[in-house]
């Protein structure tokens, strides 16, 4: 008996061995499940509120008037003329006895002016400010450029520094034109047609006519319930015509796939996506 003593302790030395390793990896599983688990957590924390920051900046959220992506809302302002958002869209409204201002915040707008001789109607953001007394037009402001897009009557636009050194000029443009402005002015007006453009706010829709492909995805990404990636510089060459549902902007990507093979989209989640140009085989 004697002689099995020292192989017994070596057996119960080892055998607790083994169960404290044993706990240790059960302690480690338990570890990693809660650290995973604290971690998915965090992403379903974190991640709807970073798309809801990168959509929806406090800009946006606290302007006068909003809507979301895919929506389309329409309002009557208080001096009767009717605004209409499309997609992602802010705007702040102010009137006095002297003049009446909508603050273009972001997004796209369809405006039907009430009439006032005695107050002059604007339309303004950073980048020009447009006057109408009576009409109906349409503006696009994007941070990098605002598009103005007539079907009736006539407006009068002016760059920044005109309006603020009390300039008195000022570019005219009339149904059936577009003009862009951008950070150095005014482009040039190019003629539109004003009814495919009407048909296209009243049945969701963007109609374009040789635009470039970036300018198309700014108005895609409006709608669309995740952000659209894509770098400006190395699309702004292709040129798009056509007619896109902006109730479906998975289908308005897949018509642009179809007819630009040169063009890739990857998307994730549905939410998600990224355009860019195939790379070179």
């Amino acid at each position: 008996m004697r002689e099995s003593a020292p192989a017994d302790v070596q057996a119960a030395h080892a055998a607790l061995k083994a169960s404290q390793e044993a706990e240790r990896q059960v302690r480690r599983r338990r570890w990693t499940a809660r650290a995973a688990g604290a971690l998915a957590l965090v992403v379903m924390l974190v991640v709807p509120s970073w798309l809801t920051v990168h959509s929806y900046p406090p800009a946006h959220l606290w302007a006068d008037l909003h809507s979301s992506g895919g929506q389309w809302s329409r309002h009557t302002l208080s001096d009767g003329s009717q605004v209409t958002l499309s997609g992602v869209s802010a705007i702040n409204w102010k009137e006095d006895e002297h003049r009446r201002v909508v603050e273009l915040v972001r997004g796209s707008i369809l405006v039907d002016v009430a009439k006032d001789a005695a107050r002059p109607f604007y339309v303004q953001t950073p980048l020009g400010r447009i006057r109408a007394l009576g009409t109906r037009f349409a503006v696009t402001y994007d941070g990098g450029g605002m598009t103005l897009e007539m079907l009736e009557s006539r407006v009068s636009v002016q760059t920044p520094s005109q309006w603020q050194g009390e300039s008195r000029d000022a570019l005219v443009v009339e149904a059936g034109q577009r003009v862009r402005l951008g950070p150095v002015g005014a482009g040039a007006v190019e003629d539109m047609d004003a009814s495919s453009v009407e048909q296209g706010w009243r049945r969701h829709q963007l109609v374009v006519q040789d635009r470039p492909l970036p300018e198309v995805l700014d108005q895609l990404a409006r709608h669309h319930a995740g952000p659209i990636y894509f770098e400006r510089a190395a699309l702004a060459n292709i040129r798009v015509s056509a007619v896109l549902p902006l109730d479906d902007t998975a289908q308005a990507l897949q018509l642009l796939q179809n007819n630009f093979p040169q063009v890739r989209m990857r998307s994730m989640a549905l939410r998600w996506v990224w355009v860019d140009l195939q790379p070179a085989s």
